[in-house]
């Protein structure tokens, strides 16, 4: 309701329009918290709200501008003397007329008023509310790219450490089998070593054994060699006293047959 409008039996104030509502400085307040949003359907109603409100501010210094007249117009039809009363009783009607109509004229610019300013916060609610949700679906889809980064980030280390450790049991199995053939390797190597030794031991051995025989085969061609040497030695020895013995013979044969031809 517009401050200058009053009930029926009741004096009109002339003053400007009084378009705030109660609560509306707490609803002001409000507003600097409330989401600030803003759109063409919204920015029309807003317009059309201040197009009413300025209407509605001719409206209230048509009506006290009316209000004024008919007092003073009843006043003065109650002044006027018997051959005026009939003319000042209709200019004192007639400004009545004009006054109420002037009201309802009021009347009307704050139902507009009211009507628009309903149909204005209708629209800032749905913006408002869309705006909210499209805030509400992209603070989701933020939190849910987070929630996957730090997901991924954690699975992802989960993962290095898991590789990590698999690598780790990796390098100790391998440096054990890499223990393991060494030490096999040094044994092979220590056998291969005691074997090429044991063979040169007994290549030794039969080169020796094989040198003392030959050694023993030339002794003994030697030994055989003087032994036939002295064997010619005594059967020659042993033949020459024959020849002596033969040449005795002859010679005796000899002077026999001297002694006998004697």
């Amino acid at each position: 309701m517009v401050k200058g409008i009053a009930a029926k039996g009741k004096k009109l104030k002339a003053g400007p329009p009084n378009l705030k509502k109660k609560g509306q400085s707490k609803v002001g307040q409000k507003k600097s918290s409330r989401m600030k949003v803003s759109s063409a359907a919204l920015l029309k109603a807003n317009a059309t709200v201040a197009k009413f409100e300025k209407e509605a501010r001719a409206a209230v210094k048509t009506s006290a501008t009316a209000r004024k007249r008919a007092v003073v117009a009843k006043k003065a039809a109650k002044k006027a003397s018997k051959a005026k009363a009939s003319t000042a009783k209709r200019a004192a009607e007639s400004a009545q007329n004009t006054a109420k109509k002037a009201a309802v004229k009021l009347a009307a610019a704050n139902a507009k008023i009211r009507t628009a300013k309903a149909k204005a916060r209708a629209i800032e609610l749905a913006v408002t509310e869309k705006a909210r949700k499209i805030a509400e679906e992209a603070k989701r889809k933020a939190d849910l790219e987070k929630a996957v980064a730090a997901f991924t980030d954690q699975w992802n280390k989960k993962r290095d450490k898991a590789e990590a450790a698999k690598a780790a049991r990796k390098a100790r199995k391998d440096a054990l089998k890499a223990r393991i053939a060494a030490r096999k390797a040094a044994k092979k190597e220590k056998l291969d070593a005691l074997e090429v030794a044991a063979k040169a031991k007994a290549a030794a051995r039969k080169a020796s054994k094989k040198a003392a025989e030959q050694a023993t085969i030339k002794a003994a061609k030697k030994a055989g060699k003087k032994a036939t040497r002295k064997k010619t030695v005594k059967k020659l020895g042993k033949i020459k006293p024959a020849k002596k013995i033969t040449t005795k013979r002859r010679s005796s044969d000899r002077k026999g047959k001297s002694s006998k031809s004697g």
